[in-house]
């Protein structure tokens, strides 16, 4: 009983050491989910990210999301269901949140080292939906697809 009775605290030092942890991951990011599981009613995670991680664009067909960006900076990618790049919000100290609408297809490009995003959206856990027009994770086309993205 007293481990959900636990207040949850996230403190500079935990960031920073998280933070490395991403700058020595092969994805570039690593995520602290703050939820206690896939049914909760509220999905809750930090994601901390380095310059140069993939997130491949996708959607959440019946979710919405909310970003909150803690620290750092990165654009937040629109695009339309063709896979053409509609639009980008710049997100830093002056434009720290967004909430992105169920089915929107969209993606996050890194600006800063350290950058940490803290993720909300509507339980329970549904994965998300990848396009088919984004290479995968870990594809050779990936890091071209990125660089064509990031500019």
């Amino acid at each position: 009983m007293a481990d959900i009775l636990q207040v949850q605290t996230i403190d500079q030092a935990l960031m920073a050491e998280m933070t490395a942890h991403a700058a020595k991951s092969e994805r570039r990011r690593v995520h602290l989910l703050l939820h206690a599981g896939h049914g909760d009613q509220v999905q809750r995670l930090l994601i901390f990210m380095q310059v140069g991680t993939y997130v491949r664009p996708h959607c959440h067909p019946t979710q919405w999301e909310m970003l909150v960006l803690l620290q750092g900076q990165g654009d937040l990618l629109r695009f339309g269901a063709d896979g053409r790049l509609e639009g980008r919000i710049e997100m830093g100290p002056q434009l720290p949140v967004v909430q992105i609408p169920a089915g929107a297809w969209h993606g996050f490009v890194v600006r800063a080292p350290d950058t940490v995003v803290m993720e909300l959206k509507p339980g329970p856990y549904q994965p998300s939906e990848f396009a088919d027009w984004a290479p995968p994770e870990g594809d050779p086309e990936a890091s071209r697809f990125l660089e064509t993205i990031a500019a």
